[in-house]
């Protein structure tokens, strides 16, 4: 997949223990109060006892239920709030190592250097759980205790999401690159095309870049491409090879600080993400 600047130029910018009295009498048992116990600290802890617990000790024998795990946690909210801490725990734990070993095998498959940070949003996260799914790793699953508790998985609906974003920076610069994509549009491309996308230069007062710019924000890219102006910013429209007002918006570009390098980056992310969605 080829990218042709139609433009050539730069962008406008826009941005995207109480102690108790003595006892009352000589038989602490029949009166139904333990004899004093002392504790921590020299306190002193008496344990007041009901009828049938002073017959039972008296008989040597006590008896007592357990009751089941989820018959406790019905009735004690404190120890379902302590299993679902817990497993939240074990599952954020879980999703860390999946998300690592998963953004391992996308930049890999990407060709991009370990220190290059990487931002994924919409149908990226769906994309990356079929990658990883394709090489025998899947996310975990989540634990009934936070079901129970009302937890939601925050990637559930980004499987079928109809756009996505993927972000690449430069370490410590405040470079950034955006490539929001249009995952039908994107998928539907014939593999054999020999069309190239156009990647279009949005300038402000431009009769080209109004109606493409019009596209990205009342489409499906909109909620993921930031178009206010002002926020130092350049952005591109990705067509399907059309430069009219009628050309099919594929994707958008929002470069701050990385234009040298956005057509080919921006071409090559494409191109990895299209080949991606064909394999899943």
């Amino acid at each position: 997949m080829s990218i042709t600047d139609a433009t050539g130029g730069t962008p406008a910018t826009f941005g995207v223990g109480a102690k108790p009295g003595p006892a009352k009498g000589p038989d602490a048992a029949t009166s139904r109060v333990a004899a004093p116990m002392i504790g921590r600290n020299g306190t002193v802890d008496t344990v007041s006892l009901s009828p049938d617990a002073v017959r039972a000790m008296k008989a040597g024998v006590i008896s007592f239920t357990v009751p089941k795990a989820d018959e406790a946690a019905a009735k004690d909210p404190v120890a379902a709030g302590m299993d679902a801490m817990l497993a939240r725990r074990d599952y954020d734990l879980k999703q860390a190592d999946y998300m690592r070993q998963a953004m391992g095998m996308l930049r890999q498959t990407l060709n991009l250097p370990e220190d290059q940070p990487i931002v994924l949003g919409g149908a990226a996260h769906g994309l990356l759980d079929k990658l990883a799914a394709k090489n025998g790793l899947s996310r975990p699953e989540m634990p009934d205790a936070l079901r129970a508790a009302g937890v939601k998985d925050p990637f559930a609906e980004d499987a079928d999401a109809e756009a996505g974003v993927i972000g690449v920076g430069m370490p410590n610069s405040g470079k950034e690159l955006q490539v929001a994509f249009d995952r039908l549009g994107l998928t539907s491309r014939p593999a054999t095309t020999n069309d190239p996308l156009r990647m279009i230069a949005l300038t402000e007062g431009s009769d080209r870049s109004g109606p493409l710019l019009g596209a990205i924000k009342g489409g499906t890219l909109g909620r993921l491409t930031d178009t206010r102006p002002g926020q130092g910013a350049s952005l591109w429209a990705v067509t399907d090879g059309g430069e009219g007002p009628n050309a099919r918006v594929l994707a958008s570009v929002r470069s701050v600080g990385m234009e040298d390098t956005a057509t080919n980056m921006a071409a090559g992310l494409l191109k990895g993400l299209k080949g991606l969605f064909a394999g899943a």
